[in-house]
């Protein structure tokens, strides 16, 4: 409960700032749909922050002939690729790929013509730049395999440490599910390397067997977390399993796990948050205290099972001891997932907005309408249940109430983890990045303009509402009365990317008593517009209109 007051509340503090995780192609030149009268030297996609290049990944389709790899290279956050010189009328179609700071690819294509424009231009060759769905969803498998494994085996560990206190190897059990945790936390994030490759290429699955296919999308984050990975898991598996345990052993098999948890870290949304050692924190954070919890539920089950299978009287009061013990440490595991959830909520989502409209946003709230009933379960365990427990007639029916109610929050927190596995593969605040194909030209518009605020009213016309230059022209009005002041400034901005204020004069014809003015709107959205008028000199209303540009 507290969690989600937490992250409700700070989500209406934050406003409609939403964070961006992938990259997002703000403009190109040539536009998209463009009609040109002669063949530009260069291509360049601009994006909102900077990106890596993939080695052939920017083709040039000329028609119904085999495409052309083009030269590129990155110059802030912009992808500058060379064109052909002797380039031929006619459609074409520029297919990109390129992949964020957090790793995750970028795609799509534009289309433009070359030649006279003298009727329908010609339709630009459709362009595949999608990621196959086998690829991306075995990346979110084995991601989320890697958490499942990694948090239960660390969680174990955790639990026999802190909580049992043992100072002796763990039972066989639970040697035998952290053996096979271990292995599924180092296969999956081995595998991961070429998974990961592959969906950064965009090749298909199968594609896996060559290597030539995928080795140019490999990065350094998947390698040197499969790295930490095996170094932590083997390592703290080797030292749980030696008879003799001194303390510096067991602190150096807790250590070597924290390393192996940690290692996820490196990969995801929060490659691209600031201030970075604040996101890094609280992920981590997440992480342990995550992995204490399910541990701990999953260690309590072990645990009472084998205090069961003892045939003692006074097992269940036992048992009760050890989840008392487990349920006060909880309590600062639940205040740490709270506070480390919350912040990362914040910092990578950022808006209600985005909370309710994208993929990341819902399968967010879902993990957090499962983690809700954990909490509860738990809350009902720790004050009310196991005080109860001693007063059962028998010791079959304390054992029975203690195993259903931990059983239950041992299921719900494995949806959890399988979750967070897919939430780290999607994006917080943009849907489609891939396109299928070239779009083609959007149909242009006149937007009738009619706004009044502050006494101000506007009343005119935009066309034709599509990406880049636009022309507006308007009358303006103050008390009622037609007004012509020398000042007149208009702002225009586009929340969803942070882009502007972009600020323009606008130019007064006297003969018509119209303003005019030509709007550079680089990117199709949901534009803000804001005009200023200097009727009087202590008076300077403002009114804004919202419009759509294709």
């Amino acid at each position: 409960m507290l969690a989600a007051l937490l992250l409700g509340g700070a989500f209406v503090l934050t406003g409609a700032q939403a964070a961006s995780a992938h990259a997002e192609l703000l403009s190109t030149t040539p536009e998209d749909g463009a009609v040109l009268d002669q063949a530009p030297t260069e291509a360049v996609l601009t994006f909102n922050e900077p990106v890596q290049l993939i080695d052939g990944s920017i083709r040039l389709f000329p028609g119904d002939e085999d495409p052309l790899t083009l030269d590129a290279h990155v110059s802030n956050t912009s992808v500058i690729a060379a064109l052909p010189a002797d380039v031929d009328d006619g459609a074409y179609a520029l297919s990109y790929r390129v992949v964020s700071a957090d790793g995750h690819p970028i795609s799509g294509a534009i289309a433009f013509t070359i030649g006279d424009a003298a009727g329908s231009p010609p339709n630009a060759p459709v362009v595949e730049t999608t990621t196959p769905q086998g690829t991306a969803f075995a990346v979110s498998a084995l991601t989320a395999l890697q958490y499942l494994s990694l948090l239960v085996f660390a969680g174990l560990l955790l639990f026999e440490r802190l909580v049992l206190r043992n100072v002796s190897p763990p039972g066989h059990r639970t040697l035998t599910i952290m053996r096979v945790t271990g292995i599924g936390a180092v296969a999956a994030s081995l595998l991961l390397i070429p998974a990961s490759a592959l969906n950064v290429t965009g090749e298909r699955l199968v594609a896996v067997i060559d290597p030539a296919a995928w080795w140019t999308g490999v990065f350094w984050a998947p390698v040197v977390a499969a790295v930490a990975v095996c170094a932590g898991v083997v390592g703290a598996r080797l030292l749980l399993t030696r008879r003799t345990q001194r303390r510096g052993t067991r602190l150096l098999a807790v250590l070597l796990t924290l390393l192996a948890l940690a290692a996820p870290v490196l990969v995801g949304h929060t490659q691209l948050m600031e201030p970075r050692a604040l996101i890094i924190g609280a992920d981590i954070g997440h992480l342990l205290a995550g992995s204490f919890w399910i541990g701990g539920v999953l260690g309590l089950l072990l645990f009472l099972t084998s205090a069961r299978a003892t045939g003692n009287g006074t097992a269940p009061t036992l048992a009760v001891k050890a989840v008392q013990r487990f349920s006060r440490l909880a309590v600062w595991s639940v205040a740490i997932l709270a506070v480390s959830g919350t912040l990362m909520g914040i910092m990578i989502v950022g808006s209600l907005d985005v909370l309710v409209t994208t993929s990341y946003g819902l399968t967010l709230l879902l993990k957090i309408g499962i983690v809700i009933p954990v909490i509860a379960i738990a809350a009902y365990n720790r004050i009310r249940l196991l005080p109860k427990i001693s007063a059962r007639p028998t010791a079959r029916m304390q054992w029975q109430t203690l195993n259903r109610t931990i059983a239950y929050e041992a299921a719900l927190l494995v949806a959890v983890l399988l979750l967070t596995g897919f939430l780290t593969n999607l994006s917080p605040a943009h849907e489609h990045h891939d396109t299928a194909t070239a779009n083609p030209a959007s149909t242009a518009q006149t937007i009738t303009l009619d706004a009044d605020a502050q006494g101000l009213s506007l009343r005119g016309e935009l066309e034709p509402a599509l990406s880049g230059e636009n022309e507006i022209t308007f009358t303006l009005e103050y008390d009622g009365e037609s007004v012509t002041p020398d000042e007149v400034t208009i702002r225009t901005r586009l929340p969803e990317h942070d882009l502007g204020p972009f600020q323009t004069a606008a130019e007064l014809d006297p003969a018509t008593g119209e303003y005019a003015a030509d709007l550079d709107m680089p990117v199709a959205g949901e534009w803000e517009m804001q005009v200023l008028a200097r009727v009087s000199t202590f008076a300077e209303p403002i009114v804004t209109v919202s419009i759509t540009v294709n």
